[in-house]
């Protein structure tokens, strides 16, 4: 069993995605502070009572996770990406893949708008340049209604992953793949994962304005 670490892993997508990935690996769930990660397993072990919860899925700060594991998941909100990862930057082992699941989305009034960084580049592009070199960054998972997730309905969504190259891309879709229902999609390099940020933005306002449930991507060939 591949050993995952969820960075940031008490919000809605990382308490989703913790559920599903724990059924076939080891997941640690981290947070800055371990009582939160603590509290957050035991509501998950008795919403969702699932014996390999207790044995799969363990709470850990965040640092922890950094230092113990080969695949990361980034799922913390946007404001405190940079943060986040910069007090961690000198504790990444190398050679390890991190996911940024981090989307650029703000709500202004009645509508969620793309709060892009002031630097132009996307988020993962910018953690990109705080982790070792050695770390390999990818996005991916913006598009994923994290309610969906966690109340385990069936769901049928693509991945868009973006990612410098094609041995990350690889690593990222045996973790999608982890999960029934959801297909990765290669995107294209880290220049391009400001278009899957911004896709949240779009997704909840579609959703919003044409009172749609959490809708998602999910493409067709013809």
């Amino acid at each position: 069993m591949t050993l995952i670490g969820i960075i940031g892993g008490t919000g809605d997508l990382g308490t989703a995605l913790a559920i599903h990935l724990a059924k076939k690996n080891d997941v640690l769930l981290g947070s800055r502070i371990l009582e939160k990660a603590r509290s957050t397993v035991e509501t998950i072990r008795k919403e969702k009572n699932h014996t390999y919860l207790e044995q799969n899925l363990k709470p850990c700060e965040n640092l922890e996770v950094v230092r113990g594991c080969d695949v990361l998941l980034l799922t913390v909100p946007h404001e405190s990406a940079f943060e986040t990862v910069s007090k961690l930057s000198g504790d990444f082992r190398g050679n390890q893949v991190l996911i940024s699941a981090v989307a650029a989305v703000a709500k202004r009034g009645e509508e969620f708008v793309v709060d892009e960084d002031p630097s132009g580049k996307s988020f993962a592009e910018r953690i990109n340049e705080i982790v070792p070199l050695s770390v390999k960054v990818a996005a991916a998972f913006q598009t994923i209604p994290a309610n969906i997730m966690y109340k385990e309905r069936e769901i049928s969504s693509d991945v868009l992953v973006s990612t410098d190259d094609i041995a990350t891309f690889a690593s990222v879709s045996t973790l999608v793949r982890n999960i029934d229902g959801l297909r990765p999609l290669y995107l294209g390099s880290l220049r391009l994962a400001g278009e899957i940020e911004r896709l949240t933005a779009l997704l909840l306002n579609i959703g919003k304005r044409n009172k749609l449930k959490s809708p998602t991507l999910k493409f067709e060939s013809f």
